[in-house]
């Protein structure tokens, strides 16, 4: 009976320290995701191993971040007409008139063609799956963020290789079925996981460890980098003017659409909303094409590089967010 006890006892300091771990790892999610992404390129040998299971990295994301939100209640409001209209509008804007936009300003500024090519497929992805759980953490509205996010990645397969073809010409061969079908299942299965996840858990007590939701999070966010850096520290290393060249590339068009986004929408959405839009319009899912394209060395140093800006997008873009006063501290 003693060592019945003692197990038990065992077990629940065990689950309390866990949970406190994940309750600090939560609290300083910007500090975690910034370290962390470091600390992934030490351990980039298992990302070949673990590319396989991508999309699982992904789903769970997602997972993560619909758990948090009445998903029956924002299904009612989100079908809405102006609902409809906006978010069609904002996905549409993320990933037609983005890519259109850069690769005018490509062409004038006479990049190279493989730049132009990445800044192209970059962009017309859709926002990454943590869009939500980024807002989440910051205080920013993670709802329009998940409406988005969601509907954008279904669009995606059907008019993104549309706008590949009408920019780049027919120097890609994406295959949209196969896209539509991957996200499908992603945004579907991380959708019925949520639901069964917060059934049975209960709203009250998933709203009561939210700290520890955005330590998940943040977690799993940093196992999604393993098989995204697989070989990055040697494409460095053979090229390191062209990697910092991508990785200027990568910061500018980031932030830069993070803040310009967040400017147009301020004028006429609550400060959250413009916010979440900001996160929306500078972080994407690049690794879709990544996964869809035909093999490109730049683009693949791109997408690792990529990283960097959204991983830093917590800590750089809350700063300018609490200072106009808005945000969580």
């Amino acid at each position: 009976m003693a060592a019945g006890v003692d197990a038990e006892y065992a077990v629940t300091t065990l689950l309390r320290a866990a949970l406190r771990a994940l309750e600090w790892l939560g609290r300083n999610a910007r500090w975690t995701l910034v370290g962390g992404i470091f600390g992934a390129l030490l351990f980039q040998e298992a990302g070949a191993a673990l590319r396989p299971a991508l999309p699982v990295f992904v789903g769970m994301i997602f997972t993560l971040a619909m758990m948090r939100i009445d998903l029956p209640g924002l299904a009612r409001s989100a079908l809405s007409p102006k609902r409809i209209t906006r978010t069609l509008g904002l996905s549409l804007g993320i990933i037609v008139a983005t890519p259109a936009l850069l690769s005018l300003i490509a062409l004038a500024l006479n990049l190279p063609p493989d730049w132009r090519m990445a800044l192209v497929y970059a962009h017309a992805a859709p926002p990454i799956a943590s869009a939500a759980g980024l807002c989440l953490m910051m205080g920013l509205d993670a709802l329009i963020a998940l409406e988005v996010a969601v509907i954008a990645s279904l669009i995606t397969p059907f008019i993104g290789p549309l706008v590949v073809l009408a920019l780049l010409g027919d120097t890609v061969a994406l295959d949209g079925m196969r896209l539509a079908g991957h996200l499908a299942l992603i945004v579907m299965g991380g959708a019925l996981v949520a639901l069964m996840v917060r059934r049975s858990l209960g709203p009250a007590r998933i709203a009561r460890h939210s700290t520890a939701l955005d330590g998940v999070t943040a977690i799993g966010m940093l196992v999604f980098l393993l098989p995204v850096f697989d070989g990055v520290v040697d494409s460095v290393r053979g090229a390191p003017l062209l990697a910092l060249g991508v990785l200027a590339l990568v910061t500018v068009t980031n932030f830069g659409l993070q803040f310009l986004a967040h400017q147009a929408a301020r004028r006429i959405a609550p400060p959250e909303s413009a916010g979440a839009v900001g996160i929306l319009w500078g972080n994407r899912n690049v690794t879709l094409f990544l996964a869809a394209a035909p093999e490109n060395a730049l683009f693949s140093l791109y997408v690792a590089l990529y990283q960097f800006p959204m991983y830093f997008t917590p800590l750089v873009m809350q700063r300018l967010f609490m200072r106009r006063g808005f945000t969580r501290s």
